[in-house]
């Protein structure tokens, strides 16, 4: 029942002449350019308006790409910086260390050629100390001794060859 009301019940050739397709599309015309005259300002507020947000958040993001950027530079070079000054102090550190080992290496040093010759002196001083007493008993076991008599001038000459 519908499929003739719309596709038509009869089947006659359609006569473009006998349609008013021509009244419509002027009255389209008329309707589009009456929309045109009334809504084109709004839509192109609307698309400028659209366009320019679009624009600065454009323009925001590349600033922001901007600083990141910038950013990224000063904490590279800071971290170069960083780096420099990492190896500065390490090698000031090893040639402090080098400097403090031979400082000790030195003191050590002294300090055993220190304890070797107050051994030297300790030693000398107890082999006169021994050879005093060695002379101190011959002296007294001569003086002493019924057996030995000896003038002075052997005496001295004894003690001179003893103690040269």
């Amino acid at each position: 029942m519908f499929s003739g009301i719309l596709f038509g019940a009869e089947h006659k050739p359609l006569n473009i002449a006998e349609t008013d397709i021509f009244q419509r599309v002027i009255n389209f015309v008329i309707f589009v350019a009456l929309m045109w005259y009334l809504v084109a300002d709004k839509i192109k507020a609307t698309l400028k308006h659209r366009s320019q947000t679009i624009s600065d958040k454009l323009s925001q993001t590349q600033a922001k790409l901007q600083e990141s950027r910038h950013k990224k530079e000063k904490a590279q070079q800071r971290l170069k910086d960083t780096n420099k000054q990492v190896a500065e102090t390490l090698k000031i550190a090893k040639q402090e260390a080098a400097m403090a080992a031979q400082r000790i290496e030195e003191k050590t040093k002294e300090q055993v050629a220190s304890m070797i010759k107050a051994n030297e002196e300790a030693m000398e001083f107890q082999e006169r100390l021994f050879q005093k007493q060695i002379v101190n008993e011959i002296l007294n076991e001569s003086f002493n001794s019924p057996t030995l008599k000896i003038d002075s001038k052997d005496y001295v000459s004894i003690l001179e060859k003893k103690v040269a």
